[in-house]
């Protein structure tokens, strides 16, 4: 006598919800992007350079197409493989990370893309601006860096680079600038972790009066930007916050007037994150910087460290690239 329709019924149920028990499991340790990302940007859903590069008053962009990417990092946070699995269930299992402020891990979205520059804004570049500027002898070259600028004086660069392009030109958010050093990777480095290839693509570790060296000297990641580990820290458009708890997933800006003690609610399009407030010492409006510096540890260079600065403050080993993105126009 065969099986009752009925029994098979359960059965059939118990199977697929063991293969979706599964497929879940798995989709969590390869650490996929959710399933509504994978829909709306196709297979793979990661953004990628479109090979189209545009030249605005001496300053070279390329387009990054639209995708997803993760940004942040585990890097500290301690706990084991177990309990990082369980915990994103909800489950009491293993060890659990702990909390830095390069977590939590998220999936950020660029739905129109964006534009970068090639390279750190050099002073010949930056000159074209400000004739006036007095370059710095840590960085005194045509080709290197322009450093010892503040904020304030990168965002005036940006809105003389719109008048005379048109384009809307701003500061990458640190969304955008993440995105673009990783080129791609979800490792520590835009090449993986290996610390030993480094030193092949940034100038870092060095004595505090080595200075800048010349842009585009070292390796470029898989995307074909440079420096953008070592050489000079960058400024960002985003205001510091604690963690990227609740962080946006679209790149946009966020421009809440209140301060929020993590990232929640913040946006998710990739766009800056300006929500004001103090937090851990560090003023009302501070602003992220990112890559390191030519002194700095490699640990200070990866891809997810953060640092920060007052907006009109000016450093000797702090530059800046600017950015522009499609739906800005």
């Amino acid at each position: 006598m065969g099986m009752k329709p009925k029994k098979k019924l359960l059965i059939s149920v118990a199977v697929l919800l063991l293969l979706a028990g599964i497929l879940t499991v798995v989709w969590m340790i390869c650490d996929w992007p959710p399933p509504r990302l994978i829909l709306t940007f196709g297979i793979p859903p990661f953004c990628a350079p479109t090979g189209q590069s545009i030249i605005v008053e001496g300053v070279e962009f390329v387009e990054i197409g639209p995708g997803v990417f993760q940004m942040g990092s585990t890097y500290g946070a301690g706990g084991d493989f177990l309990g990082r699995i369980s915990g994103a269930v909800g489950l009491p299992w293993g060890n659990p990370p702990g909390s830095t402020d390069e977590m939590p891990l998220r999936w950020v979205e660029f739905r129109r893309g964006f534009w970068i520059a090639r390279t750190e804004l050099t002073n010949a570049q930056y000159e074209r601006f400000n004739p006036d500027h007095q370059r710095s002898e840590f960085s005194p070259g045509n080709g290197h860096p322009v450093v010892d600028v503040s904020w304030e004086d990168a965002r005036r660069y940006c809105s003389w680079l719109s008048g005379k392009s048109g384009l809307p030109v701003r500061l990458p958010s640190a969304a955008e600038w993440e995105c673009a050093c990783r080129g791609g990777s979800r490792r520590e480095f835009c090449f993986g972790s290996d610390q030993a290839k480094l030193a092949d693509h940034a100038w870092y570790g060095r004595r505090w009066d080595a200075g800048a060296q010349n842009v585009a000297r070292l390796r470029p990641n898989a995307w074909g930007l440079f420096d953008l580990h070592g050489n000079v820290w960058e400024l960002c458009e985003d205001t510091f916050q604690e963690s990227y708890k609740g962080a946006p997933i679209d790149g946009s800006a966020w421009t809440e007037d209140t301060f929020q003690e993590s990232y929640e609610g913040a946006p998710n399009d990739g766009s800056a994150w300006t929500a004001s407030g103090e937090v851990s010492g560090n003023g009302p409006s501070d602003r992220i910087n990112r890559g390191g510096g030519w002194s700095d540890s490699a640990r200070r260079c990866r891809s997810a460290f953060r640092a920060t600065s007052n907006p009109t403050s000016r450093f000797l080993d702090l530059g800046f690239r600017p950015a522009f993105s499609p739906s800005d126009s």
